[in-house]
């Protein structure tokens, strides 16, 4: 009988982790733990749980009124009328302005699409003035967080057994970026992981400029992959300088974005990125006369402008 009871515990775990997994089940990913741990308890826990959000679902329920889709990739849209693109809206207004079940039905879509890209609607969902749209909104921002958190806890793993790997520093610096870009962190996260990232950016410079200056040092023999290999790492290093850049901006530091800047200088003098760079951190810093400075030395310069440097230029000159 203890064997038939394990047996049926197991189905039902299996049945449920299926559902939530294809989005016929909607209830927390946090309650799969009690499903597989508290036989029979966890699974009516989850079931409760998924009559609750699918009773919210209903409630105010409009006539022909279905789940809603994500439309529109830049404008976080959602679908009002499949043949009316008049009645797309932004997600903000049908959460500030839309009725009950419109507000549900867009979380629950949000939900079931993943909630990844709709950070920034789901902090506004989080002190909407309907509990259920709270609740909802709350459940997948802690979803998104527990997830950065266990690939953090992760990474951080592996940087403890192998230090020294710049695949490793890499990487942790590629998720550091992503979770900031994510807008998931509080003001101390943030601070948290920009210092980290810029640590592992610095480290990853050091590396490959020692590595540079070892193949230099020993003699370019001449061969073609010796120059394909000094040419991959001086683009390595081009491009980690610009995302030292780019932290050190984030964490307000501008005297080590403009440190940045010089060394992107140093690295590609006739480019305009190591000027614009040092343009930046002399504005974040208030600097009004080194500002100018900069845009004297752009123009005597003469070196090339893209369209987006000229208007950042033009909007400081003016």
């Amino acid at each position: 009988m203890t064997i038939l009871l394990i047996i049926v515990h197991l189905a039902a775990v299996l049945a449920m982790t299926a559902a939530r997994r294809r989005g016929i089940l909607h209830f927390p990913v946090s309650m799969l733990p009690a499903v597989f741990l508290l036989p029979f308890w966890g699974t009516a826990f989850a079931l409760v749980a998924e009559a609750h959000m699918r009773r919210g679902e209903k409630a105010d329920e409009e006539p022909a009124q279905g789940r809603f889709g994500i439309t529109d990739e830049v404008y976080r849209s959602i679908r009002m009328d499949k043949d009316d693109m008049s009645g797309v809206l932004p997600i903000g207004d049908v959460l500030e302005t839309g009725t009950p079940v419109r507000r549900r039905s867009l979380l629950l879509s949000v939900l079931h699409e993943g909630p990844a890209p709709f950070v920034k609607p789901l902090r506004l969902a989080g002190v909407n003035d309907d509990t259920e749209v709270v609740h909802y909104a709350v459940t997948a921002l802690s979803e998104l967080r527990s997830e950065f958190e266990q690939r953090i806890a992760d990474m951080e793993e592996r940087y403890q057994r192998h230090p020294s790997s710049a695949e490793v520093m890499r990487q942790y610096a590629d998720l550091d970026e992503e979770y900031l870009r994510s807008r998931i962190p509080d003001s101390r996260e943030r601070a948290e992981r920009s210092a980290h990232c810029r640590s592992m950016l610095e480290k990853l410079i050091y590396y490959t400029a020692w590595q540079e200056n070892g193949r230099n040092s020993r003699g370019a023999s001449g061969s073609g992959k010796e120059t394909a290999r000094l040419r991959e790492l001086h683009h390595d290093k081009v491009l980690l300088i610009r995302r030292l850049g780019k932290i050190c901006l984030l964490q307000g530091d501008a005297g080590a974005a403009e440190e940045a800047g010089r060394m992107l200088l140093r690295e590609i003098p006739d480019s305009e990125e190591g000027y614009m760079l040092i343009l930046r951190a002399r504005a974040a810093a208030h600097d009004g006369r080194g500002v100018a400075d900069v845009i004297g030395t752009v123009e005597k310069s003469g070196i090339y402008l893209s369209p987006a440097a000229r208007e950042e230029i033009s909007f400081w000159s003016a």
